[in-house]
């Protein structure tokens, strides 16, 4: 049993922010694999399905961001899953827009829902897929990184969001049923072609 968990922030006002691209992923992965509605609390939101021959618990924090841990442990502790067995999928500020990375732990990058899912879990140990949202253009419209993260994307920005959604739950789909060394090197190499020639990632001049 594998739990995937996306990252945001519940309600209308936050589902098209940056900080909202881990629940996307999740959107896509229920639509692709067909899950069902598992459990509903006022901390979180469950799915579940199968892939391969894992079962997959899909899970949404309904915490807001900075208590994001407090809903990963309780569902980590239900359903008895493996630190191991947890994917955790996120927005990025510090990795260039539409560019994933995926690695099995390490730090929080000042990210405050992963910062709150390590304390919670008392590890850094926690594999997780990260996804790029920093755009320097829009960027420079925004004093205060929380206003620029709670921002939707702009609708040039929207096609570069898209596909790294896509991109980030084909991902997922390839480290349940092959692992995570062939989707870091499948997946972490073609980001890295694709966003050299991103134009949303260049200085104006």
């Amino acid at each position: 049993m594998r739990l995937i968990v996306g990252l945001g922030n519940p309600g209308k006002k936050y589902e098209k922010t940056r900080h909202n691209v881990g629940f996307r992923v999740i959107d896509r992965l229920v639509r692709t694999l067909s899950a069902k509605p598992l459990e509903l609390t006022r901390w979180y939101k469950l799915y579940e399905s199968t892939c391969g021959e894992e079962r997959l618990i899909l899970l949404y924090p309904l915490t807001y961001m900075n208590r994001s841990g407090s809903a990963v442990s309780e569902v980590q502790d239900t359903y008895n899953i493996k630190t191991q067995d947890i994917i955790i999928v996120y927005d990025d500020f510090n990795l260039p827009f539409g560019r994933i990375r995926i690695r099995p732990g390490g730090s929080s990058g000042g990210h405050n829902g992963l910062s709150s899912v390590i304390e919670s879990l008392e590890t850094k140990d926690i594999p997780r897929v990260r996804l790029g949202i920093f755009n320097e253009r829009s960027f420079s419209l925004y004093i205060d990184p929380a206003d620029f993260v709670l921002s939707p994307f702009e609708a040039e920005e929207e096609q570069i969001a898209l596909p790294m959604i896509e991109r980030a739950h084909k991902a997922i789909i390839t480290i349940v049923k092959e692992g995570f060394p062939k989707a870091m090197n499948s997946f972490n190499t073609v980001a890295d072609e694709e966003q050299s020639n991103n134009p949303l990632n260049k200085r104006k001049s």
